[in-house]
């Protein structure tokens, strides 16, 4: 019998738990109401923004471009010594 009460005081105390994290997150969804946060610097902003600012717009752009020129490069890179050995195998051959 005292495992059995053992299992509903602890079913109990998990269900304070649950409705103590649910009127926790209540209350940040009324304080704050609907919002999202900026990709770059993590502010809170409205859900229908994409960025919480021109400049955090411009880096992010500004970062994409970076991150694809690189990207080319790294193919061009590639391709270029895929060329190089394919070159050297044919003139060890013959």
């Amino acid at each position: 019998m005292q495992h059995f009460t053992n299992i509903v005081l602890n079913s109990q105390y998990i269900d304070e738990i649950k409705m103590s994290q649910a009127s926790w997150k209540d209350q940040i969804k009324k304080k704050w109401g609907p919002h999202g946060h900026c990709p770059i610097c993590g502010k809170a902003m409205p859900t229908d923004k994409q960025f919480c600012s021109q400049t955090c717009r411009d880096n992010y752009y500004t970062h994409e471009k970076k991150k694809k020129k690189k990207g080319r490069i790294q193919m061009i890179f590639m391709f270029g010594m895929m060329a190089v050995l394919f070159v050297f195998t044919i003139f060890l051959q013959g």
